[in-house]
């Protein structure tokens, strides 16, 4: 695949997540499709993620992937980009991710994603002897 082809893929996948076109991600995917993410360590299928991006469409009003940053290579193209994301009640949402994408006869064979994993983490709720001790403070038991 050529740069232009390869950069045109890559701009195609992304708009159609934005749309929450399955159909036509279904489409880019090659057969055999898998995708790695760093926040999961695992690795999954196309059928999989298109469930994941459904699922995740029907959280969001809008999700945008802007700032893209695009270099190809010889069978493939990284994408560095931030995704924002509107929910229902209104709240806007940021994170910053790359995509490693591998590719053949104008399909994507496998992406590997990193995400910002900082926006997955849970907030601290101290260790298990600071929990203990603030209930024991509040009157509270164990």
């Amino acid at each position: 695949m050529t740069d232009r082809e390869l950069r045109e893929l890559c701009h195609r996948f992304l708009d159609a997540i934005e749309r929450a076109d399955t159909a036509a991600i279904a489409q880019i995917y090659a057969a055999d499709f898998r995708l790695w993410a760093n926040v999961t360590g695992a690795e999954i299928t196309a059928e999989e993620n298109l469930e994941i991006l459904r699922e995740g469409a029907s959280l969001h009003r809008r999700r945008t992937y802007d700032d893209r940053t695009i270099n190809t290579f010889e069978h493939g193209f990284m994408v560095q980009y931030s995704c924002n994301v509107v929910t229902h009640a209104g709240r806007h949402s940021s994170l910053w991710a790359c995509l490693v994408a591998q590719c053949k006869d104008g399909k994507i064979t496998r992406i590997d994603e990193y995400l910002d994993s900082g926006k997955f983490r849970r907030p601290s709720r101290g260790t298990a002897n600071e929990r203990v001790a603030a209930r024991a403070e509040s009157g509270g038991s164990s």
